[in-house]
């Protein structure tokens, strides 16, 4: 028997890898993808290319994504002929499994059940006409689609802020977890290389010191009220705060130039006088945001809603440390025993505060780059992921 990865939204590229990592620990996983029409950073060939896996079975449905029939009659032929039995979902289609007589494990990417569930998120200057056109069929086709795609699962995966929302539409729906999957090289390696980024990527921007940060741009406007509020203002003006408590003017803030609030951020630059210390950098693949996490002195998550991504704990991996809001103490929703070393705050002083003092003690600043690195090596390697899949597709 094997195992199925479906996405019909490819969210960063992770699923794919999710398929990539299994196969190359010896577990038989094939992957599909109907997404429509991926593109930048949330597409798998964004971040991998166009590279042919014997497991990549995409190619059955790239002309019939918008044709349910078509994708519910090629499941049932792959159920048969690689013998199915169970699968990892994500994405409002992944209802049309249920109807190809595949049962499946859904997880919950953020907007699928904070938003697409419930109301939809207009793009800003939205013209009216369109709204009004547009609104009836979200509610007929996608939100009827993702809280059926939902409903059918055998068990849903969320983040532990999000469990009252489940709850209101879904009481009692049984729960799993995964652990993020993240490479995890030698600790010597690790320092080796960090200091290699350190040296490369600083002469890049001239600076000898640089914190990072790679999360979307999503916080001004009608945007902070949704849960996709990541609170990049508060990385601005914290590392504001900063500066003028440290005087380290020689450093800079890298940000990555992707989200709605891209110019939001940069306007506030400019309100704060940033200018001179933040660096904008394009969107980039995830080998080579590894480069960024490795160099950096210190990487931000998000600040808005409290979550655990993959822009916060990657970094911790490479021995960088973290700072990010996170609190996912919520019993009731599997997750990891214990949290991240990650300092949490999302108040701008204290977090000044505690980059001030962490860069002041070499000793402190060593020990929590080595916790970091250990917590990830025993929390998120590629093993424990791989244990943990085939443990939650073994138990339906």
């Amino acid at each position: 028997m094997s195992y199925l990865i479906f996405c019909s939204f490819e969210v960063g590229g992770i699923p794919y890898k999710m398929a990539e990592i299994l196969n190359r620990h010896g577990v038989e996983v094939y992957y599909v993808s109907v997404a429509d029409n991926p593109q930048g950073h949330d597409s798998t060939y964004y971040h991998y290319g166009n590279t042919k896996k014997s497991w990549d079975l995409s190619f059955m449905f790239s002309d019939i994504r918008s044709l349910p029939k078509r994708i519910i009659s090629n499941l049932k032929i792959l159920k048969d002929q690689y013998k199915i039995s169970n699968c990892f979902a994500t994405g409002y289609k992944s209802y049309l499994l249920n109807k190809a007589g595949i049962q499946y494990n859904y997880w919950s990417y953020g907007s699928d059940l904070d938003q697409i569930c419930f109301s939809f998120v207009w793009p800003q200057n939205y013209p009216l006409v369109k709204k009004i056109k547009n609104y009836p069929l979200f509610l007929l086709k996608i939100r009827k689609k993702a809280r059926t795609s939902i409903s059918l699962a055998s068990s849903v995966m969320i983040a532990p802020y999000q469990v009252d929302t489940l709850n209101g539409i879904f009481p009692g729906k049984k729960l799993f977890f995964l652990p993020h999957m993240i490479s995890v090289i030698d600790y010597d390696l690790v320092l080796k290389r960090k200091g290699e980024m350190q040296a490369a990527i600083g002469a890049k921007f001239g600076t000898k010191r640089y914190f990072f940060s790679a999360t979307r741009h999503v916080w001004s406007g009608i945007l902070s009220k949704y849960e996709d509020n990541k609170g990049n203002n508060v990385i601005l003006k914290s590392y504001c705060e900063y500066l003028n408590l440290s005087g380290d003017y020689e450093s800079k803030l890298i940000l990555v130039a992707k989200g709605p609030d891209v110019e939001a951020s940069k306007a506030l630059c400019r309100d704060i006088s940033l200018d001179n210390n933040v660096v904008w950098v394009e969107e980039m693949p995830r080998e080579e945001l590894e480069s960024y996490y490795t160099g950096a002195t210190i990487c931000f998550g998000q600040f808005g809603t409290p979550v655990l991504t993959f822009a916060a704990l990657e970094p911790l991996a490479r021995g960088t440390i973290g700072i990010s809001l996170y609190n996912c103490r919520n019993s009731s929703v599997p997750h990891y025993s214990e949290g991240p070393p990650i300092l949490e705050s999302n108040e701008p002083k204290e977090i000044a505060n505690l980059m001030h003092r962490i860069m002041a003690d070499k000793n402190e600043y060593d020990n929590l780059s080595y916790r970091s690195w250990k917590w990830i090596k025993d929390n998120c390697s590629e093993e424990k992921f791989v244990e943990s899949f085939l443990r939650v597709m073994e138990s339906n």
